[in-house]
């Protein structure tokens, strides 16, 4: 334990609010899912993410991006900044950041493509392969400190092929990382779909997954949730089954200094939305409510830092 704590670094201080609390949501196709043909149920969703009372928001699967910027902005009254990306792999799902503008300012927002096609020679592409990262350099308003937040939507599936994307992918973001580092970045934030569908079986790509987060030099604050999404399971029985493919990553941990100590702050990380209310447990498909039928098969989850 002490070690861990050796570890870990400031990043922000919670000194002029008390609290802060970090999210992310995949929002499946916003504003209107092909595959289901199911329009996002927008009143559902402003519940939804009024209920987290998110301070910032790593976003994944916008297909609309003025649509969602415009929305997020009528319906909290201007309290929320939205930023995108311009590019969205093969399915066009572009990603980002919600931000609460006063607590936040936006310094720098670009695009790595680099994760598209890890293992081809025509990396690059815009609207094919894999989604891009979306990096955000922002400023705390009340301290100054700057941290580097990453959204991030990784290769879906199940197979083996998808998996060892998944993991050149992440092999990509440890290298981003380090070049950030190499900037002068200490503190960073790493959110998403990192669609980690063989973490929920504790096997040999759940132990390895929690091996490259620690070399990166990052801590999974939600790996004590137990799912973030629903799917059919590959049965066809008439029930859905949850997994856990979402995660928030952030460099050591965070520290208040509302004392004026370096006690590390603590930390309580929550599961929103469908699978909050069923508990994560294996549900007919015909019981799992609007915020599954309507707005996303994922899960919102967030941590509050007091």
């Amino acid at each position: 334990m002490k070690n861990f704590l050796a570890l870990m670094i400031t990043i922000f201080s919670l000194e002029a609010y008390g609290k802060l609390v970090i999210s992310t949501y995949n929002i499946r196709n916003f504003d209107y899912d092909e595959r289901s043909r199911v329009r996002t149920n927008k009143d559902f969703l402003y519940k939804t993410i009024k209920g987290l009372n998110a301070d910032f928001i790593g976003v994944q699967e916008i297909n609309k991006t003025k649509v969602f910027a415009d929305y997020i902005k009528n319906k909290f009254d201007g309290r929320y900044e939205t930023v995108l990306s311009n590019c969205g792999g093969a399915h066009d799902q572009r990603l980002g950041f919600v931000y609460d503008a006063k607590k936040f300012e936006l310094i720098k927002f670009e695009e790595d493509l680099r994760v598209s096609n890890p293992h081809s020679p025509n990396q690059g592409f815009c609207n094919n392969g894999s989604r891009p990262l979306a990096i955000g350099t922002f400023k705390m308003t009340d301290t100054g400190k700057t941290f580097v937040a990453i959204s991030l939507h990784l290769k879906s599936g199940g197979r083996e092929k998808s998996i060892k994307k998944r993991f050149k992918q992440l092999q990509i973001l440890s290298e981003v990382l380090e070049e950030q580092r190499r900037k002068g970045i200490k503190n960073f934030v790493v959110m998403g779909d990192f669609n980690s569908t063989e973490y929920i079986f504790k096997g040999e790509n759940y132990k390895k997954f929690k091996k490259v987060v620690r070399q990166m030099g990052l801590v999974d604050v939600t790996e004590s949730i137990s799912c973030t999404s629903y799917w059919w399971g590959g049965r066809r029985d008439g029930r859905e089954y949850p997994s856990q493919l979402d995660h928030i990553l952030v460099s050591g941990g965070f520290y208040s200094n509302v004392k004026g100590s370096n006690a590390p702050a603590k930390i309580t990380t929550k599961v929103h939305g469908h699978c909050a209310q069923l508990k994560c447990a294996v549900t007919s498909e015909y019981d799992m409510g609007i915020s599954y039928d309507e707005v996303s098969d994922h899960c919102p989850i967030a941590s509050e830092l007091k």
